[in-house]
């Protein structure tokens, strides 16, 4: 990686660890307990349902995050994002991709693993944390991970009353709503580049 820019080898590489690897840690952290058994994540009454409330959270959570993202106070935020994800040339195919291994391993992680110990809220804290949307460095960028916490809670909210599929569903929604905005983003900008 140069600096602080991805490259599409870079995120392929972080998208499949988060997939695998965290589906792998969930499994070690799970081992350890008497309570908690790492099948159990997967264990949905009525997994169509649980699933419809995940869309409808992942619609609502992203397009709400859009509209929050819009107002000139986040100018920064989308230049931090609009940097960092410049030059990868995103298909949508990609866009579907990163979106799916996040939404499934970080759910399996933080909701299916993390959670039952922690609880929603400092399972949500965490996660924002570990994301580095939090700092003292940048007002607007902890602003907008003071939403994202919410966010992360409402998947939590999702898992402990729909199941491990509505946090996925939820979380890859949300992705693809904020990547398609990124690659939308530097869609318009290369093309006012190239006028």
């Amino acid at each position: 990686m140069q600096g602080n820019q991805l490259n599409k080898k870079s995120l392929l590489f972080l998208s499949i660890f988060t997939l695998f690897g965290f589906s792998f840690i969930a499994y070690i952290i799970l081992g350890f307990s008497d309570t908690y058994d790492y099948s159990d994540i997967f264990k949905v009454d009525q997994a169509v349902v649980s699933i419809l409330y995940g869309v409808l959270a992942g619609l609502l959570t992203g397009f709400l995050g859009l509209s929050i993202l819009k107002d000139p106070i986040f100018d920064e935020v989308n230049r931090f994002f609009g940097k960092l994800f410049k030059d990868l040339d995103l298909s949508w195919a990609d866009v579907l991709f990163y979106s799916f291994c996040a939404g499934v391993g970080e759910e399996i992680l933080f909701r299916g693993a993390l959670q039952p110990f922690l609880g929603i809220w400092p399972t949500a804290i965490v996660f924002v944390l570990l994301h580095g949307y939090i700092t003292p460095k940048n007002l607007p960028r902890s602003l907008y991970g003071v939403y994202l916490i919410f966010v992360a809670a409402g998947f939590g909210y999702l898992m402990e009353f729909f199941g491990i599929y509505a946090a996925m569903m939820a979380h890859f929604l949300y992705d693809v709503i904020m990547f398609g905005f990124l690659k939308k983003k530097n869609e318009k900008l290369d093309g006012e580049v190239e006028s």
